[in-house]
């Protein structure tokens, strides 16, 4: 049993579940491969439970001050809590389930693809794998970090703990948020910033959308190459966009001209995945911002 967790430690422990929501404060919905089905209610008892043991687990505060909690379970799932009455209808919970073991490059896609990204990591391209929510990203950089060389330091920073390595020297950094007296907050800037003084031969970077996106592209820029992160961005094409967009909003001192340019210079390549109806998570598209083509 998954202690803390008990009122859904039988969704917890089932293989065939990838994602676990609770509604309205009480009724339970879960995700499986054949859609989405009602699981049952929790009571007010069982709900209070619940949401205390994903803050106990993941060490997160959840509170009438801070009513809102993200947060990685010690399995490797990401939880999400919205207390009432920020969730209008009652409490809402949403834990996403990843798989056990990394799945391999080859799951995600067309041969050709696939080998795609084995030459983006082989040679040493700084990537960005961009999609929508849910769409894999996190898991593709997981099976792409399977063929960086065993003699690469990588520094990994993160706002919730996703990625997983099976690699022999990896740093993995996570934020924290700020205390009930509003102290010693560490943001994924801060992280970003950090890791760069860290000597890192890959630097992997969480999905990227605060101030922490100028000083990720400045150090690819500037030689900090075979480094991934993540975008959350509907196309391939519209990548690009979205990180300029990010730029501009975070450091409005940045010109339009300059944001595309330094987008373009750190960036290599983008590999886009989708998730398709019928559950699978595949690689749609390797764009080139470079001269060379994919």
């Amino acid at each position: 049993m998954h202690v803390g967790l008990a009122p859904i430690s039988d969704l917890i422990a089932s293989p065939d579940v990838l994602e676990i929501m609770v509604v309205n404060g009480s009724d339970v919905w879960v995700e499986r491969a054949s859609g989405f089905s009602h699981h049952c209610s929790l009571s007010t008892a069982e709900l209070t439970l619940l949401v205390e043991g994903i803050s106990r687990l993941s060490h997160r505060r959840i509170d009438a001050l801070s009513p809102i909690l993200d947060a990685r379970l010690p399995d490797g799932s990401r939880a999400c809590v919205v207390l009432a009455p920020i969730a209008l209808h009652g409490t809402s919970i949403n834990i996403r389930k990843f798989p056990q073991r990394t799945l391999p490059l080859a799951a995600f896609g067309s041969e050709h693809h696939c080998e795609l990204v084995r030459q983006l990591v082989i040679s040493r391209a700084n990537v960005v794998v961009s999609g929508e929510t849910s769409s894999g990203k996190t898991s593709l950089v997981s099976a792409a970090t399977e063929w960086f060389s065993p003699h690469d330091r990588v520094v990994c920073a993160e706002d919730t703990a996703e990625i997983r390595f099976r690699h022999p020297h990896v740093v993995a950094l996570q934020t924290r948020p700020a205390n009930q007296d509003g102290m010693g907050a560490v943001t994924l800037h801060d992280l970003v910033r950090t890791s760069l003084r860290m000597r890192p031969d890959r630097l992997v970077v969480g999905e990227v959308r605060g101030t922490e996106v100028v000083d990720m592209l400045l150090a690819l820029s500037s030689g900090h190459s075979g480094s991934w992160t993540t975008v959350h961005a509907s196309s391939a094409d519209h990548t690009t966009q979205r990180l300029v967009s990010l730029v501009l909003r975070h450091h409005p001192q940045w010109t339009q001209r300059d944001a595309t340019e330094l987008v373009h210079s750190a960036v290599t390549a983008v590999v886009h995945i989708t998730r398709l109806a019928n559950g699978r998570r595949t690689i749609t598209a390797v764009r080139s911002l470079k001269e060379h083509s994919c």
